[in-house]
């Protein structure tokens, strides 16, 4: 087991993320260990293997509350595909625009990402302001551009369900959000067919997804119209009480994170119905995940990691949570060893990440200077520190992407055991 522990030092994981601070989009700090709480419910994430995909057009077009409920709730990788980053939008706190106002809203994204506990994609689309039709912003976005980006973020992702947050019938009242309904529409089927975009497939595979659905806006009370047929509904205002708030909560904290754009949103308590209209690919008849295989018996021997993973989340003691480090390493083990696709080396990089939390490892990188050019030379400074009985070593640092030379000095780690 020690050989393994060593190697998670190091690696690089999307693990469930802690639920952080409402300033979090201004933290400069990396993740640390998750709480007892978060611990517990990331043990039960491992064993969880569906996945949704929800599609929209700009930043603050998520629904936080069900990306909360899906994530933390369903313990599903869910995930928000936004396809612009927000570059036309307004900005009420200062006076970035155009290109800074974009990385601004990515930041307040990602953040909103951290405490909802989704994962976060984006496109290539450019938000050059309001649009009045899907076809001026196809046409300005490029259509077979913009429909490859969808292509390869579902072909990575491998989504069993795809939730548009617009229709295609323009009822979300901008060009964009028309849009990114006909676009996911598009990439449902293309994303499954080896003929489209076939310079992907070097690194990606084909994946048809379950079903596509629409997430009808709620109306107010007593002017909804009718549901369509074939609609089903789910609860997402469900009360978490290991966390000791509910899914609305955390949705109204996540997209009051949007703070350029004024989005401060109410934490919700109690119920929060969600409908969803079908749209293509399988009909759901009870719940949106119907007919979906969320356990490990999807995987070609993943039966055996999925006992593991259940073995290893029994004798959870919260005061001494490095004590599942054994059990954990033996489901790494034979994960390790299963045919490699997107699934499971997603969950691997979870399952190393609670191995990181267990143990309560502090990993940091730290540069002294904010920016740096192509063929320029930085200095890194690593900490890594085990606040754990179990004996670890570090055996590794992995260069970052694009490093053409990387030259590790020992002065500048820090691992006491």
């Amino acid at each position: 087991m020690r050989r393994l522990l060593t190697s998670l030092v190091v690696a690089v994981a999307a693990a469930l993320p802690a639920l952080a601070p409402p300033h979090a989009c201004a933290d400069p700090r990396p993740p640390g260990p998750l709480n007892a709480a978060e611990l517990r419910v990331a043990l039960r994430r491992l064993q969880v293997t569906g996945s949704v995909l929800y599609v929209g057009a700009h930043p603050d077009d998520d629904n936080t509350a069900l990306l909360a409920y899906l994530a933390r709730g369903r313990l599903l990788r869910a995930a928000y595909l936004s396809l612009t980053r927000g570059d036309g939008g307004q900005n009420i706190l200062g006076a970035e625009q155009g290109d800074a106002l974009g990385v601004l809203r990515t930041q307040e994204l990602l953040a909103s990402r951290r405490l909802d506990g989704a994962e976060q994609y984006f496109t290539r689309a450019l938000d050059y302001g309001f649009s009045k039709s899907s076809d001026e912003a196809l046409a300005i976005w490029g259509h077979e551009r913009i429909l490859a980006d969808v292509v390869w973020v579902i072909r990575r992702f491998r989504p069993d369900v795809i939730v548009s947050r617009f229709g295609t019938d323009g009822s979300g009242g901008h060009g964009h959000h028309t849009a990114s309904a006909i676009l996911a529409g598009e990439a449902f089927r293309a994303a499954a067919d080896s003929s489209r975009f076939p310079e992907q497939l070097e690194y990606v595979k084909p994946w048809q997804a379950k079903r596509l659905v629409w997430n009808r806006f709620t109306f107010r009370a007593g002017s909804q119209p009718p549901a369509p047929a074939g609609t089903v509904e789910l609860d997402a205002g469900g009360y978490d009480p290991a966390l000791g708030l509910s899914y609305g909560e955390i949705g109204g904290r996540a997209r009051s994170l949007n703070r350029s754009q004024g989005a401060g949103t109410r934490e919700r308590r109690g119920a929060i119905v969600e409908s969803f209209v079908p749209v293509d690919g399988d009909t759901a008849e009870i719940d949106l995940m119907d007919g979906v295989m969320r356990d490990w018996s999807r995987v070609s021997g993943g039966a055996a990691v999925g006992a593991l993973l259940a073995d290893a989340e029994q004798p959870f003691d919260p005061a001494r949570p490095w004590l599942e480090l054994p059990a954990l390493a033996r489901a790494h083990a034979a994960m390790a060893k299963l045919p490699r696709d997107p699934l499971v080396a997603a969950k691997l990089a979870e399952l190393e990440s609670v191995m990181r939390s267990c143990a309560g490892l502090w990993l940091e990188a730290l540069v002294p200077i904010p920016t740096v050019s192509p063929g320029d030379t930085v200095q890194v400074q690593l900490t890594a520190i085990n606040r754990s009985p179990p004996p670890l070593t570090l055996t590794r640092v992995t260069p970052p992407f694009g490093a053409r030379a990387f030259y590790l000095s020992t002065r500048k780690i820090r691992f006491p055991c």
